[in-house]
């Protein structure tokens, strides 16, 4: 994780781009901080591919703060919810070792200050239409970000 300081295309709540673009934009934006996780185990590859598709719909950075909002974010406006979600996070290895590795204090204190954001997110998930779907099908890939926050009424914040 790391401090992502320029807006990036798929950050715009209008983004042209399509929901595959966004992530690739996403790629190349944290190159060396995030990879795609094609060399991952299955089980881990999933959930932070999951995890990546949910910074670029919510239109988030890698920034502790985002990673922050991401989660919140994921476990409220989501399909997977809070319960499943805290389940991969507490099981998978590689999420362990994330958690680990930016630290328990790091992580309360990120919470703390983001309150306001967290709030606006949870008044923003009364708003949605439906719950984003966890595991999106292929066909959103190639739709505009700004069609598919329309859809679900996603609010970038």
């Amino acid at each position: 994780m790391g401090t992502a300081h320029r807006r990036l295309r798929y950050q715009q709540q209008d983004s042209a781009q399509t929901l595959a673009e966004g992530l690739a934009e996403y790629y190349a934006a944290n190159e060396g901080r995030v990879s795609p996780p094609v060399g991952l185990p299955p089980d881990s590859a999933d959930l932070f591919r999951r995890h990546d598709v949910c910074h670029v719909i919510f239109g988030l950075d890698t920034s502790l703060a985002d990673e922050t909002l991401t989660d919140t974010r994921t476990m409220l406006s989501c399909d997977v919810g809070l319960r499943r979600y805290a389940a991969y996070l507490a099981t998978d290895a590689q999420a362990k070792a994330v958690f680990a590795q930016v630290g328990a204090w790091a992580i309360a204190w990120t919470t703390v200050l983001c309150l306001s954001r967290i709030l606006r997110a949870c008044l923003q998930t009364l708003g949605m239409r439906k719950r984003w779907p966890w595991d999106p099908p292929q066909s959103y890939f190639a739709r505009t970000l700004a069609d598919l926050r329309g859809e679900f009424r996603i609010r970038v914040i």
